[in-house]
């Protein structure tokens, strides 16, 4: 199966009845010397002073092991009486010190009623789908026929970590599933650490682990909205796509005794949690994350602790009856696109005869909207691109960049995807880049190129004193207000205005005019500015090279938070309107 029907399979995957579940991250790597024979994930215990040199608190159990049978006993009684439906278990490599916990947790679990998934942390080859296949394959035939696994419909739960899911793009993770759901006759529900469209249309759930980041800072107070912020829109889609939508809470968080600086969050003697869980029953996710049991060198949990007791235990017995009492979530569908009728058939009519190709390593939202805009698109592989011969405006009338930052630059020889893309720019080609991520075409592998420029996409980065119209930013400059200004008479389906967004990945990396032959045309079509209506770069624009080396070329760059937004299928059915006419 090619990678665009393997995405088309993974689109029409739909969860009518999920049944309510609150989960909580688990950790069995603890070791020590009475069970293990050594010392595994704690340093420097002093049992008499209560402190552990690599732990934030100190567990009312002491430095445990997590192959103790009667540890694994209390953890499952305590979670069972907090009213916890089981474990998200770490999982790193096969055979080692947490795959060999593995049995003993399952059968302990069995006993009390609960139920087991694991949590995949780390993809043995980065960037090969095999790897990874051969993994899940292997956790699911060895484990996943037992009573205590989690299943949804039948089909075994497994959980996929942020660190994991960037170790492949998303398309070759679309192809890790259909393996696997091919080669496991019960399939697989994969939940993805990632709130967003693409992980909510590709895998079977979506989630994230640590909102630390949000949180910090923050006064008590706020920490109740700031988590509704969180959640609300990526419930909504993955309620209107039919899958999984997770809403992870934390006690508190303080890994600065393994991080330099480290982040840290209060626990606010509770407060915190009992807000966070107050946010969680007016959202009304269908699971509900807690991290962690037992994450204690980060300070996350919620395992009775010298310093806190069983608060959280308690805690979280009071919330859990009350969210499964909620009612059940609506699900709607919702379309791909939001152009229908005669104007998508103009656009297929304009594009007819015209094949376009998606450059390697999609993971961008816009994909889903080019599979389901009826134009004739090809997905090619890193050596097709380097093929001689095979990336020309003849067999391609335009390419579409679809990846984030990270690009692969050399296939075969030194740079040589580098050196075919130029040569399609300077052969009168198209460049459409749709991205992912903030900076396309900035990291060659985990190597700073910054080779935008090369296939001209004049982007500016940010600075540590934003300048508008000449530099990007990490984030709005404090006490500035900023929206979108639309072109309407080349974006006829937009409104004249769009917010900037509030939250999230905020990194702005503008297309500027600056830099460019006089006779080139350059074509804004969504600039940010700000309330004192100043330019700050255009988000959405087009060049029609007229002078230089890429003369006759047409390049096209849309800013990534662009392409999550509501208005994302008008514009860009009405960009790839404005692409298609003769020029």
């Amino acid at each position: 199966m090619d990678e665009i029907a393997t995405i088309r399979a993974r689109i029409g995957i739909r969860y009518q009845q999920i049944p309510r579940k609150v989960l909580a991250f688990y950790y069995g790597w603890y070791g020590n010397l009475q069970t293990s024979g050594r010392w595994v994930h704690w340093e420097q215990v002093d049992p008499e002073r209560k402190q552990i040199a690599n732990s934030t608190h100190y567990p009312v159990l002491g430095a445990y092991d997590s192959h103790d049978p009667q540890v694994v006993r209390q953890h499952c009684q305590w979670a069972s009486e907090a009213g916890l439906d089981g474990f998200i278990v770490s999982w790193w490599v096969r055979g080692d010190f947490h795959d060999q916990g593995i049995p003993l947790l399952l059968d302990t679990a069995r006993q009390y009623n609960l139920q087991v998934t694991i949590y995949y942390e780390m993809v043995p080859k980065p960037g090969n789908p095999e790897s990874a296949v051969q993994d899940w394959l292997y956790l699911l035939r060895q484990y996943s026929s037992h009573p205590a696994w989690l299943t949804v419909d039948g089909k075994p739960v497994l959980f996929v970590y942020g660190r994991a899911l960037g170790q492949l793009s998303l398309t070759q993770w679309a192809q890790v599933l259909e393996r696997v759901n091919t080669e496991h006759k019960a399939g697989v529900c994969a939940i993805a650490d990632r709130l967003s469209k693409t992980a909510v249309r590709l895998f079977d759930g979506i989630h994230t682990y640590n909102i630390c980041d949000r949180l910090q800072g923050k006064p008590v107070e706020a920490i109740q909205g700031e988590v509704e912020r969180i959640y609300r829109e990526p419930l909504q889609i993955a309620g209107q796509f039919g899958r999984i939508g997770c809403a992870t809470i934390i006690p508190g968080y303080d890994d600065t005794k393994i991080r330099k600086p480290g982040l840290r969050t209060g626990r606010f003697d509770g407060e915190s949690y009992r807000r966070q869980w107050e946010a969680v029953l007016g959202l009304n996710p269908d699971w509900v994350l807690v991290t962690s049991f037992n994450e204690w060198h980060e300070g996350s949990e919620i395992e009775p602790s010298v310093e806190h007791g069983d608060l959280y235990l308690r805690l979280t017995a009071q919330y859990a009856p009350r969210f499964r009492r909620l009612p059940a979530r609506p699900r709607l569908a919702t379309p791909l696109t939001a152009i229908t009728g005669e104007k998508l058939t103009a656009l297929r009519r304009r594009w007819q005869g015209k094949r376009i190709g998606l450059l390697p390593e999609s993971s961008s939202d816009a994909l889903f909207w080019l599979l389901d805009s009826g134009l004739e698109i090809a997905s090619l592989t890193a050596e097709q691109v380097v093929q001689s011969g095979e990336l020309t405006p003849t067999r391609y009338a335009a390419l579409v960049y679809l990846g984030g930052e990270h690009y692969r630059a050399t296939v075969r020889e030194a740079e040589d995807f580098d050196r075919a893309l130029h040569a399609y720019l300077r052969a009168g080609g198209t460049l459409i880049v749709l991205p992912s991520e903030p900076f396309p075409f900035y990291y060659d592998g985990e190597r700073a190129v910054q080779r935008a420029g090369l296939f001209g996409l004049p982007i500016a980065g940010s600075s540590p004193v934003p300048i508008a119209g000449q530099t990007g930013f990490e984030r709005p400059p404090t006490g500035i207000q900023f929206s979108f200004r639309c072109d309407t008479r080349h974006l006829p389906d937009m409104p004249a205005r769009l917010p900037f967004p509030e939250s999230g990945d905020l990194r702005w990396r503008p297309m500027l005019r600056q830099g460019l032959d006089p006779k080139d045309e350059y074509l804004p079509l969504i600039t940010l500015v700000d309330s004192q209506g100043r330019p700050w770069g255009e988000g959405a624009a087009v060049i029609r090279y007229r002078a230089g080396k890429l003369k006759g070329a047409q390049v096209a760059y849309v800013w990534f938070r662009l392409l999550e937004m509501p208005q994302a299928p008008a514009l860009l059915h009405n960009l790839f309107a404005l692409l298609g006419k003769p020029r």
